[in-house]
């Protein structure tokens, strides 16, 4: 069997369980695998694997070999983006909704933190807040990054 990264089935995993969380998918929220094509502006959306900024990836993996004959253990991080904009200026709301957003996304990581089987563990490791008003309105954004510990296919 070829040796093969995780990092592309959590990927996978990490959009799914989104999609399917009541709090995410079951509502008006976008689910993005990744950048989009699509120019039709969203009030909410959260997307996996990428963040928008220019010079930033989308993840990041370590390898570390596990002892002789074991496969290599894969460590890696995912970013994702929970966005909000509001028709108003009012950035309160439009940052709580984003925190909300975040909170779901980590219910729904929380609920099976082994991604379907595709990582041992996965879990939120950090966020960061990018508040703007636009002409659009108030937006806040919640980067989020998702650490996840596997073992790399044979």
């Amino acid at each position: 069997m070829a040796w093969t990264s995780k990092l592309p089935a959590a990927v996978d995993a990490l959009v799914a369980a989104f999609t399917d969380w009541p709090g995410i998918g079951g509502s008006s929220v976008v689910v993005r695998d990744g950048p989009s094509d699509s120019q039709a502006t969203v009030q909410e959306v959260v997307t996996v694997g990428w963040t928008g900024g220019e010079n930033e990836n989308g993840a990041d993996a370590v390898l570390a070999t596990e002892g002789l004959g074991d496969p290599s253990r894969e460590q890696f991080t995912i970013r994702c983006v929970a966005a909000v904009l509001r028709g108003t200026s009012d950035i309160a709301k439009a940052r709580q909704r984003a925190y909300e957003l975040l909170s779901e996304a980590g219910s729904a990581i929380a609920a099976d933190r082994r991604l379907g089987g595709s990582v041992m563990r996965a879990w939120i490791s950090s966020h960061s807040l990018d508040p703007q008003l636009t002409p659009q309105g108030a937006q806040a954004v919640v980067t989020f990054e998702v650490s996840c510990d596997a073992y790399t296919g044979a």
